[in-house]
């Protein structure tokens, strides 16, 4: 008697439907995915006037309302058109609160209420040839007294 073997048959895994798991595995991780959103430095915008509304008034600022720091390509520093020179850490915040301390002593003196809303305003331009972690630094030392001043950081000089 002739036994006849039955042929086995290869054990194959059915790749049909894997391009729409797949599909669907993206989607899935895709919409639960969390992105970190870095915040940028907020700017605040002056509102849009028209040309009737608009009124050309020149504002002289003195050293007693704002003071002007100027970044040199080397890192220098010039005060109010000084004669630029290195700063440390600790003089930029000693030379920031004089100047702060300055305004809120004129504030306190005056008896105007305008005048005593006025803080002091720090005016910051970099050379576009200086190094930008000097601009940083500076501004760095700035934000610590936001809320007894305003800063300006120009773009140009």
């Amino acid at each position: 008697m002739k036994v006849t073997r039955k042929r086995r048959r290869k054990a194959e895994i059915p790749t049909t439907s894997t391009g729409d798991i797949a599909f669907l595995l993206i989607v899935f991780f895709m919409s639960t995915t969390k992105f970190d959103v870095k915040e940028g430095v907020k700017v605040q915008l002056n509102k849009a006037v028209s040309q009737e509304q608009q009124q050309t008034t020149e504002i002289k600022l003195t050293e007693q309302e704002m003071t002007r720091i100027e970044i040199t390509e080397n890192g220098y520093l010039s005060i109010n058109n000084q004669e630029p020179r290195p700063f440390t850490d600790a003089d930029l915040d000693k030379l920031i609160k004089e100047k702060v301390e300055m305004r809120e002593e004129i504030n306190r003196k005056s008896s105007d209420p305008a005048v005593k809303k006025v803080k002091m305003l720090f005016l910051v331009k970099t050379n576009t040839e200086a190094k930008y972690n000097e601009m940083v630094r500076v501004v760095d030392h700035l934000v610590s007294y936001r809320d007894r001043a305003m800063i300006s950081i120009s773009t140009q000089i």
